[in-house]
């Protein structure tokens, strides 16, 4: 390992950098840094390079680069990190540099880094986030959400025999950013609504964020007792976002966690809501200028955002830094709608990388894709993507709907296989229930790549499959029009096709039938 200084011309200055690089080892790759990155992982022995000075990645980030060969780069804070032919190199970090080798493999580097940076926590998400199926409003309803159609809507979703899990009401429900109360019009009885769902079997999460619009009525107050960032002439920051421009609260001012913990106990007490989504975060939103209580960097506001989320039972994230081994409920940003890297093909990879960066409890996206543009206004989707997109996330750490297959697709098939994915998981309820005990007992990933669980049998760069804990190995189809399915088999032991039941000995290149309704994955047995 080699520790020099560079020099950079910034605003017309100077300014000198530590760097710091380490020899490529033979065969040696690594995975790390954002979870979004997931998709180009791993890197190693090639020209790789990922800006996280500041987290502009829109997904969760940490620090941390494990590889096959048993090493382990750590920072505290962001960087730069940059590989080629022969060395891996980290420029600008914003803290410590923690590099450590000689743990044999990637399980074992990820396990040491994980033991001596990650959050040391000792509970997990609660069981039914995982066991049971979560729905979003999103893609239903947009920001157009009321009453009327969330009851419609969970209704409906039992209507249809879909199981009950969690329901997160999405942006819209409230009366404006930063006034975390039921828009009285959209929804006129929110008591008889939470009770209805309750009485349906869903836990209740509400979307909030840490904006705030300049027309809500505390906005003088919150401004005039400085729980918003300031710019450096004293005035409000505004920051534009997907929805505009808002003020944003500043969380290292112990009042307005007081002021916004106020806000969400109330819901909960008063409604009986049982959790929040805590979207938006991101780094991207802060500048390093900004006049805040304490000093923090855009990297550090995003943190403490999440470390406000994590003092609840029921909240899911974004967008988030350094929250490695906090257990909480993580989330992929929007993926589009369609075959493909920018859609159903990268689910595999970012979620694996999720794992190793210390977020084990990972949702993919929305199944088939959450982003606005794609839905509302009467447009359609292709059936075999959402089906396909149900079956990608069976056994994946969660499962989250937001199109309404059961009630929009006419193809009985495609509704049966939403059924069926959501289904699943309770047939291995027990399985599930362990791997969340493991990630307590061990900091393994729930979801791992196949180089994590079969080390030094040349499946690095496989990311169209994947193992849940150690025993299932999941191989969805991610091709359209695609009715078999190629599939590596580790070595060392036999294989049950679970479709079919029959037996392959491990070590072999497969190709097995896998027809629309069919989610080709395999039993390890001795």
């Amino acid at each position: 390992m080699v520790f020099s200084f560079g020099k950079n011309i910034c605003g017309g200055k100077e300014v000198k950098f530590m760097v710091f690089s380490i020899k490529s080892k033979t065969d040696e790759f690594w995975w790390g840094g954002a979870v979004s990155e997931g998709i180009a992982m791993p890197f190693g022995g090639v020209d790789y390079e990922l800006d996280c000075t500041v987290n502009r990645t829109s997904n969760q980030f940490n620090a941390l680069f494990v590889s096959n060969r048993g090493r382990y780069i750590y920072v505290d804070g962001g960087c730069i990190v940059k590989s080629d032919e022969t060395s891996v190199s980290i420029f600008e970090p914003a803290g410590e540099v923690d590099f450590a080798e000689g743990f044999g493999d990637l399980r074992g580097a990820y396990r040491a880094a994980a033991k001596k940076h990650f959050f040391p926590s000792e509970n997990t998400v609660p069981e039914c986030t995982v066991l049971m199926p979560q729905y979003n409003s999103w893609v239903e309803m947009l920001r157009s959400i009321d009453q009327e159609k969330v009851l419609d809507y969970a209704e409906g979703i039992i209507g249809k025999k879909m199981p009950a899990g969690i329901l997160i009401l999405d942006d819209g429900w409230m009366t404006g950013y930063g006034e975390w109360t039921f828009h009285p019009s959209k929804f006129p009885a929110p008591e008889k609504m939470m009770k209805r769902l309750h009485e349906l079997g869903f836990k209740v999460i509400l979307w909030i964020c840490p904006f705030v619009d300049k027309s809500i009525p505390s906005f003088s107050r919150l401004a005039e007792e400085g729980l918003l960032l300031r710019r450096p002439d004293g005035s409000v920051a505004e920051r534009t976002w997907w929805n505009g421009e808002s003020a944003l609260l500043d969380m290292t001012n112990p009042k307005t966690r007081l002021w916004l913990k106020e806000r969400l106990e109330l819901l909960m007490k008063n409604y009986g809501v049982d959790g929040f989504k805590f979207d938006a975060g991101d780094p991207v939103y802060y500048s390093e200028d900004d006049v805040t209580f304490a000093p923090v960097s855009p990297n550090g506001q995003s943190k403490l955002w999440a470390e406000f989320a994590a003092e609840y039972e029921y909240a899911e994230l974004r967008a988030c830094v350094g929250m490695g081994g906090y257990p909480i409920i993580q989330r992929l940003s929007d993926k589009n709608s369609c075959w493909g890297n920018n859609g159903i093909a990268s689910l595999i990879p970012n979620m694996i990388q999720a794992g190793l960066l210390g977020y084990p409890y990972c949702c993919p996206d929305m199944v088939g894709g959450g982003q606005e543009a794609e839905f509302g206004d009467g447009k359609t989707h292709d059936d075999e993507l959402m089906a396909r997109s149900c079956e990608c996330a069976a056994f994946m750490p969660m499962i989250q709907f937001s199109y309404a297959i059961w009630e929009r697709c006419s193809n009985p098939l495609i509704r049966k296989i939403a059924r069926d994915s959501a289904l699943l998981r309770l047939n291995y309820r027990d399985y599930f229930r362990n791997i969340l005990s493991d990630c307590v007992a061990t900091k393994d990933p729930m979801m791992r790549n196949m180089e994590y669980e079969f080390p030094g049998q040349g499946m690095e760069k496989i990311k169209d499959q994947f193992m849940l804990g150690g025993d299932l190995l999941v191989a969805p189809v991610l091709e359209k029009g695609a009715t078999t399915r190629d599939v590596v088999l580790p070595r060392g032991c036999r294989w049950k096709y679970v479709p079919t039941g029959e037996i392959y000995e491990g070590g072999d290149k497969i190709t097995v039938d896998a027809p629309l309704e069919v989610l080709p994955y395999f039993e390890k047995s001795k």
